[in-house]
């Protein structure tokens, strides 16, 4: 009977743990690419208009072309994505402002969600055109947005730091038409004459003088 030669060792299966351990790996560095295209996009859309094509902005990311062709298929996608991000951060700065106890932290809010929309202004007119609405494209961070907003402005009434006939819809609607404003004077790219009208606007929010 002839001898078999010996059979190479076989290497162990990777235990549960260790392929569980690559799996996060791979999500928190997708995750972490994803976020570096978005910060990417954001500033090449607001520094060079929407023009940047995908390809570019995978460059200047440092990442694939096929990395962001995965996550944002088209460019509207990729608006979305910016808008939706842009959100985010606003929405974790009214929960910090939240934790103070300032009652003109309404303000401050408002100062920041203008200045992001000026800085992205062009963004949100691609999503308009593309008849895209983050309340409904994005309904829970909206949402999120503007119940921190409600609150903060119950605190300025409370505080008379706010006319008392103000609403929360009606806020939002002056911070949509602050962003109007800003591209109707093309104000885009001046942060000192975007930051004015913003200041007109929300001087209105005051407490008329007897």
């Amino acid at each position: 009977m002839s001898s078999q030669p010996p059979r190479p060792p076989q290497p162990a299966p990777a235990s549960p743990t260790a392929a569980h351990g690559s799996d996060r790996e791979l999500r928190a560095d997708a995750r972490r690419n994803r976020e570096r295209v978005l910060r990417t996009a954001q500033q090449s859309f607001a520094t060079e208009g929407l023009g940047v094509s995908l390809d570019e902005i995978a460059r200047r990311a440092g990442v694939g072309p096929g990395t962001v062709h995965r996550h944002f298929p088209t460019k509207e996608a990729l608006y979305l994505a910016v808008a939706t991000d842009q959100i985010r951060h606003l929405v974790a700065e009214a929960h910090a402002l939240a934790a103070t106890s300032d009652p003109a932290a309404l303000f401050t809010l408002l100062s920041a969600m203008m200045a992001s929309g000026a800085e992205n202004v062009a963004v949100k007119s691609a999503l308009v055109a593309a008849e895209f609405d983050l309340r409904t494209a994005a309904p829970d961070v909206a949402a999120d947005l503007t119940r921190h907003v409600a609150d903060l402005l119950d605190r300025a009434h409370a505080a008379g730091a706010v006319r008392p006939d103000l609403a929360v819809d009606e806020v939002m609607a002056l911070v949509a038409g602050a962003f109007a404003a800003i591209r109707h004077a093309g104000a885009e790219s001046s942060r000192e004459r975007s930051a004015h009208i913003a200041q007109l606007i929300l001087d209105g929010l005051r407490p008329r003088l007897r």
